[in-house]
């Protein structure tokens, strides 16, 4: 985990907030993916099995990158039963982001998140670097 960055919840009827700070960009969007990794309970299989892949997301601007982040992030665990719990953020912009994800291969999600969604969503960066608010559909 990026020295400094931390995630926490905010439960609504049928959506969670996230509220995510880090001291980075690069920071915030890894531990976006490991608060999601947080939201979404498995059965391990007995015999962990480890996953990884190359994931690049586009999008218009950087808050519509983090949506398009956290849904490629949905998609990928929801097809493969995998929870990531480690992201390498190798490049980022304000439109794209390429990122080598790892995880481990569970028996089932018994709370899959649907989707990330642009309600209430933002990101503002001040002194100590930077804070999103997301909402999922759980």
């Amino acid at each position: 985990m990026g020295a400094g960055a931390q995630h926490s919840f905010e439960e609504h009827r049928g959506e969670l907030e996230i509220r995510i700070e880090a001291p980075t960009l690069p920071d915030l969007f890894a531990e976006a993916g490991r608060a999601l990794a947080g939201v979404m309970h498995s059965t391990p299989l007995e015999a962990p099995v480890r996953w990884s892949d190359e994931v690049a997301v586009t999008a218009r601007d950087r808050e519509a990158l983090l949506v398009g982040w956290l849904n490629e992030l949905v998609f990928r665990s929801e097809l493969a039963k995998v929870i990531f719990t480690d992201f390498d953020i190798t490049q980022l912009s304000e439109r794209q982001l390429v990122a080598r994800i790892r995880g481990t291969q569970m028996r089932e999600l018994r709370n899959p998140v649907k989707a990330a969604t642009y309600h209430g969503l933002s990101i503002t960066e001040h002194a100590g670097g930077f804070t999103a608010k997301v909402i999922l559909d759980v």
